[in-house]
């Protein structure tokens, strides 16, 4: 530890060389450059110091959120439960890794909605190219009835279009049936053999299936039916620096910037846009909110 007279203020302050200049010693190749530097920041004000410390945090989060895309987990030839916790919609979550996954691995995808996610607005303004949204085919169900008759007829569907799937959708698996359209055991015999269509089609496609639902298992039997046919949970969970995945073979360990993130839209098509360059996409400029897509 070494004391040095600061002239500016007329009064002794100490510099530890080793610890909090050590950067600025490291940076420094000029001494008589580093004597100034050192000078110049003994002089500073503790509010100025810490401004300084602020901006080069900031710096230095900004070259390394642009120099490595953020990471997602990755959807492999398996069912998932998708979980986000202490929040009812995960739309922008959901719509966020459908997309990663359309992104990286090139296939198509079949999108099963019970729950409003697969929103075309929303998607169009979160993807980074329009042409992911051609590989997305979304059929929705608004009756307990209609969405156990589209999963079962969803295997003839894949045939007669010729779809060759890599990821399976179900959102809001088991919301229509929480309704009073359906009686308990009518609704817990559809919705079982909706889970059992759709595990069956993801399977003979080798493609991944990916599942919501909004009840929680422990007091509702169709979310129950849900969790014990996909037990591999993928959790989220908001946090201040931004969201945090945690699963089998995956957590979140590092966040793409050091002063936090803001889980918006403009977030997720951020970290879109970033691993679409890195795959060597073109990124197209974000839809305009309000605008009507195909008149939904």
């Amino acid at each position: 530890m070494q004391a040095t007279n600061c002239t500016k203020h007329g009064s002794p302050l100490s510099c530890d060389l080793d610890g909090g200049y050590r950067g600025f010693v490291n940076s420094c190749t000029d001494p008589s450059s580093l004597i100034g530097l050192v000078s110049e920041q003994l002089c500073m004000r503790p509010h100025q110091f810490q401004q300084r410390r602020r901006e080069s945090a900031t710096e230095t989060a900004q070259a390394t959120r642009e120099s490595s895309p953020p990471e997602l987990p990755t959807l492999d030839s398996d069912f998932h439960r998708l979980v986000i916790e202490h929040e009812s919609r995960p739309v922008q979550i959901l719509q966020a890794l459908v997309l990663d996954h359309t992104l990286t691995t090139g296939g198509d995808v079949l999108w099963l909605d019970a729950a409003t996610n697969a929103n075309a607005a929303s998607l169009t303004r979160l993807s980074p190219s329009r042409r992911l949204l051609d590989r997305i085919h979304v059929a929705r169900a608004f009756t307990p009835y209609r969405h156990a008759e589209l999963a079962t007829t969803l295997r003839s569907t894949v045939a007669e279009e010729d779809i060759d799937p890599s990821l399976a959708v179900c959102s809001g698996l088991d919301t229509l049936y929480e309704t009073d359209d359906v009686g308990e055991s009518v609704g817990t015999t559809l919705c079982s053999r909706a889970v059992a269509a759709l595990k069956r089609v993801a399977r003979e496609s080798d493609a991944s299936l990916l599942a919501t639902h909004l009840g929680q298992p422990e007091t509702s039997p169709y979310a129950d039916i849900v969790a014990r046919a996909v037990p591999s949970t993928l959790y989220c969970e908001q946090t201040r620096f931004g969201p945090r995945f945690r699963g089998p073979d995956f957590e979140t360990l590092v966040y793409p910037d050091a002063t936090g993130m803001q889980t918006t839209l403009a977030f997720w098509r951020d970290v879109l846009a970033h691993r679409a360059t890195a795959s060597d996409m073109a990124v197209e400029p974000a839809t305009p909110s309000g605008v009507m897509i195909d008149g939904t």
